[in-house]
């Protein structure tokens, strides 16, 4: 089974078949609704991030802890400051 095309958290078209435009504000880089994009890295966003669909230069990642031996999933900037601060 493949992520082509299904409904997410929010009631929108989502997966590799979808094609959008990035969710970030301004930004009008074209994309797919498919897990690249996704922030968090799962349809509804995961335990970090908020769901929506952004290009790679609105997705980060980052490390934390004592020794930075946690990586964060893919995450816009709003998740990805809350994911660092948490």
């Amino acid at each position: 089974m493949g992520w082509a095309h299904g409904i997410d958290h929010l009631g929108r078209d989502v997966g590799y078949a979808v094609k959008a435009t990035c969710d970030q504000d301004g930004c009008d880089e074209q994309i797919d609704r498919g897990l690249s994009y996704v922030c968090g890295g799962a349809p509804d966003g995961g335990e970090h991030g908020c769901g929506l669909h952004f290009c790679g230069q609105h997705l980060s990642y980052a490390w934390r802890g004592e020794d930075e031996d946690e990586m964060s999933p893919p995450l816009c900037a709003s998740c990805l400051t809350a994911w660092e601060h948490a």
